[in-house]
């Protein structure tokens, strides 16, 4: 069974990989919205099943190459919040106050995406590929090892614990605690995707809920983030009337994911020790 299991993780790497390498020839074509948010996606979800291995079998390999991906992914941050931007701000359109910084934030998408096929064609990706040679090498001989579906758990659970502790942790004045809160609910989610084939069953639309409550909290950061744009653009004096919708949404936000926030708890389980919080005859 464990040798089993071991081909169920190879083969679901070797399908990230192709993946990402199929997307990320995609945006050197063509860098569109399209291309680059569908890249985006790949190298999210290829860093999960990374950090998954890593806590299973820790690497060297796997740890540069992760460093190296996020690295890539990082790259698009820019692009991506002036592009959550312009989306948001569609329906202000009308309000003279915001013309001359709508028309700074597409002109700087336009430099952005105009810098991404430049941006991928120096990339290493011989290096990646003598790291991903080792980590099939080293780490997938030694999950043969071990009872995947157990150590999996293991490592959710952990992933789960430091959710809650950063959850006990958030104040609404203090935005980067729901930030922290969010990077460990994103990974929680991406670990019970990436690892599925090795869980018990989830309910039906449980990664629904989840991300639904990802999205809140996603939310709140691109809030938080148009805000500071808004403040570097106008030398932090924006005009009142859009410093004053834009703290109306935000706490409009805020009140949405406090009522929400409890739902945390029907996430997953506290530990080994306790039942899943959708039965409570528990699943050991």
């Amino acid at each position: 069974m464990a040798k089993e299991d071991a081909k169920l993780i190879q083969a679901a790497l070797e399908r990230h990989w192709a993946k990402h390498l199929s997307r990320l020839q995609a945006c050197r074509n063509q860098a569109s919205e399209s291309a680059v948010h569908k890249l985006r996606i790949s190298l999210r979800r290829l860093l999960a099943f990374i950090e998954l291995l890593q806590i299973l079998a820790p690497d060297p390999a796997l740890r540069k190459l992760r460093k190296d991906l996020k690295s890539q992914l990082d790259g698009f941050d820019e692009l991506r919040d002036t592009q959550v931007m312009l989306a948001d701000l569609l329906d202000l359109n009308a309000l003279p106050e915001i013309a001359p910084f709508l028309a700074y934030l597409r002109a700087n998408e336009r430099r952005l995406l105009a810098a991404i096929p430049r941006q991928l064609h120096v990339l290493d990706s011989n290096s990646q590929e003598l790291l991903l040679a080792k980590v099939q090498k080293r780490v997938l001989p030694a999950l043969r090892e071990m009872n995947l579906p157990r150590a999996c758990l293991a490592a959710i659970d952990a992933v789960y614990a430091v959710a809650l502790q950063r959850y006990r942790a958030i104040d609404a004045q203090q935005p980067q605690t729901l930030h922290k809160l969010r990077i460990a609910l994103k990974k929680l989610r991406y670990l019970l995707i990436t690892a599925s084939e090795l869980l018990p069953p989830l309910p039906d639309g449980h990664l629904a809920s989840l991300q639904t409550y990802l999205t809140l909290l996603g939310d709140i950061q691109n809030s938080c983030v148009r805000r500071e744009y808004l403040n570097r653009y106008f030398g932090h004096q924006p005009p009142p009337a859009l410093a004053e919708i834009f703290a109306e949404r935000h706490q409009l936000l805020l009140d949405a994911f406090w009522l929400e926030r409890p739902k945390i708890a029907t996430f997953w389980r506290l530990s080994d020790k306790h039942p899943w919080p959708w039965d409570n005859k528990g699943m050991h």
